[in-house]
């Protein structure tokens, strides 16, 4: 009996210790794949990932060329985390499937184009981010809620209702809008990154267009491959579409402290 209770504190104690893990801990799978081919894999954006547009109906494997488990629809892909060129020259994405084991699953990328996102945009402007004169918004001051943006221009954001009082001197680079806006970068603050509007960092709705490619696109929807029959059948739903031009800026609140 003392065994048992042991052993049943020392799984409990574990999977508390697993909750507490930072979102910024590299997280390595346990697979045969990635073990044997760790070397040749890459994580270039860390547990982040990009996301891809499926233009239609695309396999999933459980190995590079492997296995088929399932198809995602045309939409929105899953994060990619994981990056592998095999010996034909094809490269092929690696994500978790979260809905039950973390299973580590794979996607041809192969003529799949990122979505617009901080990468694209910083790509994009590389030549008009600057990181010089940070120091002069290191005495920037706000009580109220601040938003911290993926990128300027973007529809995502983080609503910060408690965040450090010299919020300012968190940024490490700046971005100046057409309209002479300045955007300041932070790559970490409280547990989120992403882009302030100093020029009013309290304003919810700093610009008027939606510049973010496949914004009005929805979230893919994988279909599991039954392997005692061939036949795919659905296991996840869809997540909801975004709506037309005028969807409303969605702001999820975050509070840290």
């Amino acid at each position: 009996m003392k065994k048992f209770l042991f052993a049943a504190a020392a799984v409990l104690l574990c999977a508390g210790i697993g909750t507490t893990v930072s979102a910024d801990v590299i997280d390595e799978p346990v697979d045969g794949f990635y073990m044997e081919n760790s070397g040749d894999i890459t994580r270039p954006y860390g547990n982040d990932g990009r996301k891809y547009t499926l233009t239609s109906e695309t396999k999933v494997y459980d190995d590079p060329g492997g296995r088929e488990t399932g198809r995602l629809s045309a939409g929105i892909s899953p994060d990619i985390q994981l990056y592998y060129t095999d010996n034909k020259g094809t490269e092929w994405g690696g994500y978790y499937d979260y809905s039950g084991e973390d299973t580590l699953m794979w996607i041809s990328l192969e003529g799949l184009e990122p979505v617009y996102d901080n990468y694209s945009f910083t790509e994009e402007h590389k030549d008009e981010i600057t990181e010089e004169n940070t120091d002069e918004f290191a005495s920037l001051r706000e009580e109220g809620t601040i938003y911290l943006w993926e990128y300027p221009g973007s529809t995502e954001c983080s609503a910060m209702e408690n965040h450090p009082e010299d919020f300012g001197s968190y940024v490490s680079s700046v971005y100046t809008d057409k309209l002479g806006g300045k955007w300041g970068y932070v790559n970490y603050i409280w547990g989120n990154r992403g882009w302030f509007y100093l020029s009013d960092p309290a304003d919810p709705s700093p610009f008027e267009e939606d510049v973010s490619a496949g914004a009005m696109v929805s979230e893919s929807v994988f279909e599991k491959t039954d392997s005692s029959s061939g036949y795919i059948i659905p296991v996840v739903l869809a997540l909801a579409a975004a709506g037309g031009s005028g969807v409303m800026i969605a702001c999820m609140k975050k509070k840290k402290g």
